[in-house]
């Protein structure tokens, strides 16, 4: 998968770095994925599955100006009969000309789905620099944009993938949304780190983390929000296995939360499950 691609390019690539005897610096320049070049928007795929299913759903490109200048793209999908809105966060390498297919399945719940590419992936400009802070705020610039376009009587909601879950959990104690949806979520990026890496690796190697990277704690994060919270996570995810969801379900203060294990399913099929669209559908009626 592209997870293990990454992480597996972090170790091999920083073994050439090494700073002293077998520590391997972790930085957001070497940890967050950047596309190439920029890319131009690219919706058939998604365009020909709601043709498919029948599904009545208007798509138009979105952009706005992060704190650097640098313009970050996405898009605006509007399904008929939406019960919520959703704002979304992909996980790393995750882009919507790659995962278009999840844009429709966050549709079909119905809900109306904002979706931008982070600053460097994707549409998205590429930034003078990696600087997590930046992009925390990036992140509220577009939840604000997102609340001002779907200006409606629908549940605001924030879905986090992944490392987007670290993102998504930032912007829910800042703004303060409906709900909070959690989909394979992450503890921290130490123990992230250290399970995706070749596990013969464990014996020779130490990871060091940049401090702007140690500080991304979503345990601390789920700790200090009350708000309603969905997990979900499949039974066979090996990148962010379920232990990491069932430690934030333990942590949350929320008196309404749920975790849904999907069975049988992996790391990026999830909302293909019944299960999952169902366990989504039960929690907006519940806000």
């Amino acid at each position: 998968s592209q997870l293990q691609i990454i992480y597996l390019s972090l170790f091999l690539g920083l073994l050439l770095v090494v700073v002293s005897g077998c520590v391997i610096n972790v930085t957001p320049q070497n940890l967050i994925y950047q596309s190439p070049n920029v890319e131009k928007l690219d919706l058939t795929h998604f365009q020909g599955k709601a043709f498919k299913d029948g599904i009545s759903v208007a798509v138009k490109p979105v952009t706005v100006t992060g704190v650097r200048g640098n313009q970050i793209r996405g898009v605006q999908a509007l399904y008929h009969g939406a019960k919520a809105n959703i704002v979304f966060f992909g996980g790393n390498a995750s882009t919507i000309n790659k995962s278009a297919s999840k844009l429709h399945r966050l549709g079909s719940i119905p809900a109306n789905i904002i979706w931008f590419d982070y600053p460097g992936a994707g549409i998205s400009d590429k930034p003078k620099d990696m600087n997590p802070e930046y992009m925390l705020q990036d992140a509220l610039a577009i939840y604000d944009f997102a609340v001002d376009k779907l200006r409606n009587d629908k549940p605001m909601l924030v879905h986090g993938v992944e490392l987007g879950t670290a993102v998504a959990t930032h912007i829910a104690l800042q703004r303060k949304p409906d709900g909070l949806v959690l989909e394979g979520p992450v503890v921290n990026l130490t123990q992230l780190i250290y399970d995706n890496s070749p596990g013969w690796t464990a014996w020779l190697t130490r990871y060091k983390l940049s401090d702007s990277l140690k500080s991304v704690d979503n345990a601390y994060q789920v700790g200090s929000y009350k708000g309603p919270l969905l997990l979900i996570v499949g039974e066979k995810d090996r990148k962010t296995p379920p232990k990491y969801s069932e430690i934030l379900y333990r942590v949350s203060p929320s008196d309404n939360k749920n975790l849904v294990v999907v069975e049988g399913a992996e790391h990026n099929n999830v909302l293909t499950s019944p299960i999952a669209v169902e366990a989504y559908q039960a929690f907006i009626k519940s806000l």
